[in-house]
């Protein structure tokens, strides 16, 4: 399997609140876990929140995909929710950290399938084909109105309210996620990054610098173009080659 990653503080954030995993459970279980987050609010509450949701997510899975009789499907939703109830919980008790929350957008790979978890504007893409497909929905006010025609993505990416969320984990006592399943080919490669990517780099560019090249310089050359144009923000960028598909058929 090949991986790259390249998470990067910024020009003007102090602290990089970003926080990422990519676990493979091979041999044991036939899956591999990739994850971005994006943690917000409070005195280093942020950076706090985004790292706690990746540990309780890592921690979920693993119990999850220890059972002898695992339904994939659930793993995510599981993970989700507990990683909501434990932020939202150490949130409310410490005031250091009041209204600290975080995004989440989680890939789970088994066989030819992989699920998607997500909350907040981090995203996931599946480049295929020289094509890219953007596997998430940001969850802003912006998107609201980019879906209700009221802006266009290239006009979204310029507007000052951009990275206002309506929906982030750790935030509210229950959070409601978007999961989907999606079938794998040979050949596909998976995309996670946070806002500080695509928030100055849009898809096309980001399937130019992907495609035909190592994972990890693909994900170099990704933060290094949002280095170049200001990175204002937090940079993370996650690229792999999902679980190997057999041409004609399920993976083992």
């Amino acid at each position: 399997m090949r991986f790259g990653v390249r998470t990067d503080r910024g020009k003007v954030r102090r602290v990089n609140e970003d926080t990422y995993c990519f676990r493979d459970f091979r041999p044991r279980v036939e899956a591999v876990l990739a994850a971005v987050a994006d943690g917000m609010g409070g005195h280093l509450g942020g950076d706090v929140a985004s790292r706690l949701a990746v540990e309780i997510l890592l921690e979920v899975v693993e119990r999850e995909l220890a059972q002898v009789a695992v339904d994939t499907a659930a793993v995510l939703p599981v993970a989700f929710e507990e990683a909501n109830r434990r932020v939202f919980a150490a949130a409310r008790g410490d005031p250091a950290q009041e209204g600290m929350g975080t995004t989440l957008t989680a890939s789970l790979c088994h066989g030819d399938t992989v699920e998607i978890g997500h909350l907040g504007d981090s995203r996931a893409y599946l480049v295929r084909g020289g094509a890219i497909h953007q596997l998430t929905s940001d969850h802003t006010l912006v998107n609201a109105m980019v879906k209700n025609g009221e802006l266009t993505e290239e006009e979204a990416m310029l507007h000052p309210q951009r990275n206002l969320l309506t929906r982030a984990l750790g935030t509210e006592a229950v959070a409601v996620a978007d999961f989907s399943r999606h079938r794998l080919q040979p050949g596909d490669l998976l995309v996670l990054c946070t806002d500080g990517l695509h928030s100055l780099v849009d898809r096309r560019e980001i399937l130019a610098l992907v495609v035909d090249r190592d994972p990890h310089e693909a994900a170099d050359r990704l933060v290094r173009l949002a280095m170049r144009r200001g990175g204002y923000d937090n940079v993370t960028v996650l690229v792999y080659e999902p679980l190997a598909v057999p041409e004609g058929g399920r993976a083992p």
